[in-house]
């Protein structure tokens, strides 16, 4: 029987302090920059908040002062919303500059990086790069050239201010639970935004397609696949997991699943969680159970949504069948 999956706690942490050295040692330690700070715009104070859930993280930054910095790869994707102010970053011969309302790409995650800032608050995401990687399309832990942005700002107005609407999205319905997000919630936001990203902001990512593709897409394919999804449910599993099970490419599970199914991996995935959410809904008490939290157990974030897929697949209302009508 798969093991349900259990609760994880959101964690945060915040600073605030008027005094530059306080300030300037702290983002030393909690960034590992190297950093030169004027002094600040008097009674303003150096403002930190931190939320994290899983592999995600959010912070914002008050800085009333102008700022360098200098520090290290990354390792991970990091989109950075000057929400005030602006600021200057060097990445390799890539100088971007931005100003209130912008956003942009931080880092290529491979390469240091460098900047200025200017009197800004700053609100920064880091996502996985691994996750990045596979809403590309590159199979799980593939070894081949580090994902590389070709610009660092988004592809379009519009793009901008729908990474800012996701972010805003995951911070109200993932991070800001107080009780903390499941595990299965918080690896679908993630994934959320590492999709957000690739549509936002071009990038050297995805895989050249390959004869194999083709070849390898055939129903023994698909039953392995199936076999590892129905058998981990409740793990924080994607499409590139689902294709190293079965042995293939991310990309030929896709022409696979098409082919015999008619449908994704990640479409079937969330067909199985539903089936595990409809079996708790119907063995669940009333008195002491939620539609919300069961629905969230298995990564349905957004209640409407969950309620139409659940209507559709079983021909009732959740709460009617957690009521047993």
């Amino acid at each position: 029987m798969p093991q349900q999956p259990q609760e994880r706690p959101a964690g945060g942490r915040s600073f605030r302090t008027t005094e530059v050295d306080v300030a300037r040692d702290w983002l030393k330690t909690a960034y590992g920059t190297s950093l030169r700070m004027r002094t600040p715009t008097p009674h303003r104070p150096f403002q930190y908040s931190r939320t994290s859930a899983g592999p995600l993280s959010l912070s914002t930054l008050a800085l009333p002062t102008e700022y360098s910095y200098a520090t290290d790869p990354l390792g991970a994707v990091a989109i950075t919303h000057v929400v005030g102010g602006r600021m200057v970053r060097e990445c390799a011969d890539d100088v971007t500059r931005a100003g209130a309302g912008d956003v942009l790409a931080i880092s290529q995650p491979h390469l240091p990086y460098s900047g200025r800032v200017y009197h800004a608050e700053l609100r920064a995401v880091t996502v996985p790069l691994a996750l990045v990687q596979e809403a590309a399309g590159r199979p799980a832990g593939q070894k081949s050239r580090p994902l590389r942005f070709t610009r660092f700002t988004p592809v379009t107005r519009a793009m901008a201010d729908q990474w800012k609407r996701t972010v805003d999205y995951v911070e109200a319905s993932v991070l800001a639970l107080p009780e903390g997000a499941a595990p299965l919630v918080v690896d679908a936001a993630a994934r959320l935004l590492a999709a957000t990203v690739l549509a936002a902001f071009p990038a050297d990512a995805r895989p050249e397609p390959v004869l194999a593709d083709t070849r390898d897409a055939t129903s023994e394919t698909v039953r392995r696949a199936v076999a590892f999804i129905e058998s981990h449910p409740a793990a924080e599993i994607g499409l590139a997991d689902a294709a190293a099970a079965a042995g293939v490419t991310p990309r030929a599970l896709q022409y696979a699943f098409r082919r015999h199914l008619g449908t994704t991996p990640m479409a079937y995935l969330r067909r199985v969680r539903l089936a595990q959410a409809h079996a708790d809904l119907v063995a669940a008490d009333p008195a002491r159970d939620t539609v919300t939290a069961i629905a969230h157990r298995w990564g349905f974030h957004h209640q409407g949504r969950f309620a139409a897929a659940y209507r559709e697949a079983y021909g009732v209302r959740p709460r009617d069948a957690l009521a047993g009508s």
